[in-house]
C-alpha cells in the first residue's frame, strides 16, 4: 500500500545529484516581527502502532511530534536498486517559487543552511498543490510501500534517535509553521525566514503570484479539523538551486 507525506509551511527543495532534500530553515528566532516558527512530523494518533523517544518533545493526543535539529528518514524515501524508481518531479519544480529568482544572490551549500530538519527524497512522485483553504503552495510525496512505515529522527547534537512506527498506508505530515496567524495576516513575512539557507545575504519578499496548481485532496487531520490551517503565500514552500 503506497504512502503520502506532505510538506507544509516553510520548506525549501533543494536540487542535489539524486533527487531532492527537503530543507526545513530554522525559524525558531526569526527578526522582530515575525512569528517563531517550529518544525513537527503529524500523524493521525490512530496510525501510531510505536513512539519511542517522544516523552518530552510530542503530543501523541494528537498525533504531533516537534522536531528538534536533526534529519529525517522514512521508509521508502531512498533508492532499493540503483536507477529503478527515480523521483519524478515534473509536477513540482515549474510551480513553486524559486528563491534565486527572488535574489539572484541566494545560494544554498547544504551543510551551511540553517535549518531545523533536513530529508533526503530519491523515489516517489513529488508534485505541488495548493493548501485546501489557503493560497499556500505545499508538496506532496507519494511513496511505493507496501508495509509498516518507519520515521526515524536523528538529533543533530548526538541525542538518541526518536522513532515513529505507523500502519500502513500512513498519510505523514511534515510542517513548518507558526503557532498563530494562519487565518489571517497581522505578522511580517514568514518567507523572510528563507534567508536562513543562504550562504549570502538576501532580501527576500513572498511571492507576488503562484503558478496555478490543483488543490490537494489530502484527508490529514490538520485539514479537516473545526479549526483548519489556511496558510497565505508567505508561508509557502519553494524550490532552489541546481547542483
Amino acid at each position: 500500500m503506497p504512502y503520502t507525506v506532505q510538506f507544509v509551511g516553510l520548506v525549501c527543495f533543494y536540487r542535489e545529484p539524486g533527487g531532492r532534500q527537503a530543507l526545513l530553515p530554522d525559524g525558531r528566532n526569526p527578526d522582530d516581527g515575525i512569528e517563531p516558527h517550529f518544525a513537527s512530523i503529524e500523524v493521525d494518533p490512530k496510525d501510531v502502532i510505536e513512539a519511542i523517544g517522544w516523552e518530552r518533545n510530542g503530543d501523541a493526543t494528537h498525533g504531533r511530534y516537534l522536531l528538534p535539529p536533526c534529519s529525517i528518514e522514512m521508509d521508502g524515501t531512498e533508492l532499493e536498486q540503483p536507477g529503478r524508481g527515480a523521483l519524478d518531479t515534473s509536477r513540482h519544480d515549474a510551480f513553486v517559487p524559486q528563491l534565486s529568482a527572488i535574489d539572484s544572490r541566494f545560494e544554498i551549500d547544504p551543510d551551511r543552511a540553517q535549518t531545523i530538519a533536513r530529508m533526503r527524497l530519491r523515489r516517489g512522485v513529488l508534485a505541488a498543490y495548493s493548501i485546501p483553504g489557503g493560497t499556500a503552495t505545499i508538496s506532496q510525496l507519494d511513496l511505493p510501500h507496501d508495509s509498516e512505515i518507519n520515521v526515524t529522527v536523528i538529533p543533530r547534537d548526538g541525542s538518541p534517535e526518536r522513532r515513529l512506527r505507523l500502519k500502513p498506508g500512513t498519510e505523514v505530515l511534515i510542517a513548518n509553521m507558526g503557532q498563530r496567524g494562519y487565518l489571517t495576516k497581522t505578522h511580517d513575512s514568514h518567507f523572510k525566514i528563507y534567508a536562513k539557507l543562504s550562504t549570502n545575504p538576501v532580501e527576500l519578499h513572498e511571492p507576488q503570484a503562484l503558478p496555478a496548481v490543483p488543490p490537494s485532496q489530502s484527508q490529514h487531520a490538520m485539514f479537516m479539523r473545526r479549526s483548519p490551517i489556511s496558510l497565505t503565500t508567505d508561508c509557502t514552500n519553494t524550490g532552489c538551486c541546481a547542483p
